[in-house]
């Protein structure tokens, strides 16, 4: 995965150089803000530890989610920007292999990301862009209580994670500074682990999940200066 998206930032920088090589003479910076929401839909995440060795193939399935996002970029120049993102993908847990209890369980992601984005000049209309993202994510686990093969958890932990995104969008010109746009993200991040303080009776006191994988849409506003 890491591989694939240095190739994506790779042609991404190598594009936009080929693209703006003719056009230095229209080059114009430009502070923006950007807020977007919208919904998620996480894939199905491998259970590789509860306390314990689990079940081969047991799972963790979500509900679709929400999800908020806050950006702060700077084009350098009329087709080509970089933006720092910041976000949270939250959805609730249905079910989980060999549960037989799950009562108000969450997962979240929480990540913090720099992206490298190409776009159509502002002025027009509309414009499409596309872009990819690399940071980390913060992996919430959030459990009133979950019950598997008899070992119960209770409370909340965070760890953090290596995470990229790709993105695309179309935006929509309100006027000069003033734009709206809708957009997909693929959003990926590593397996995330959680300890717990107290543990009684258990092999480990570890819960790890598998790679999250999300999808998700939303509509954003956004300011330019």
């Amino acid at each position: 995965m890491k591989n694939a998206y240095k190739a994506v930032v790779g042609l991404l920088v190598g594009g936009s150089c080929l693209l703006l090589a003719p056009l230095t003479g229209y080059c114009a910076e430009g502070l923006y803000f950007m807020a977007d929401a919208g919904g998620n839909v996480t894939e199905d995440i491998k259970l590789e530890k509860f306390f314990g060795p689990v079940t081969p193939g047991s799972k963790v399935e979500l509900d679709p989610g929400i999800r908020f996002g806050f950006t702060a970029g700077y084009d350098v120049c009329d087709w080509f920007g970089f933006e720092g993102n910041f976000g949270i993908y939250a959805n609730h847990i249905s079910a989980v292999t060999d549960s037989t209890r799950l009562n108000d369980c969450y997962f979240e992601n929480a990540p913090f990301l720099v992206n490298a984005k190409l776009h159509l000049p502002y002025w027009y209309r509309f414009s499409p862009y596309i872009g990819a993202g690399v940071g980390g994510s913060a992996s919430i686990l959030s459990v009133d209580h979950m019950e598997i093969n008899g070992v119960s958890l209770h409370g909340s932990d965070a760890t953090v994670v290596f995470a990229w995104q790709a993105l695309a969008g179309l935006r929509f010109r309100i006027n000069k500074n003033m734009g709206v746009s809708v957009e997909y993200r693929y959003f990926a991040a590593d397996s995330p682990s959680w300890t717990a303080e107290e543990s009684f009776g258990v092999v480990s006191d570890e819960v790890k999940f598998g790679h999250v994988y999300t999808h998700s849409a939303s509509v954003a506003f956004d300011w330019r200066f």
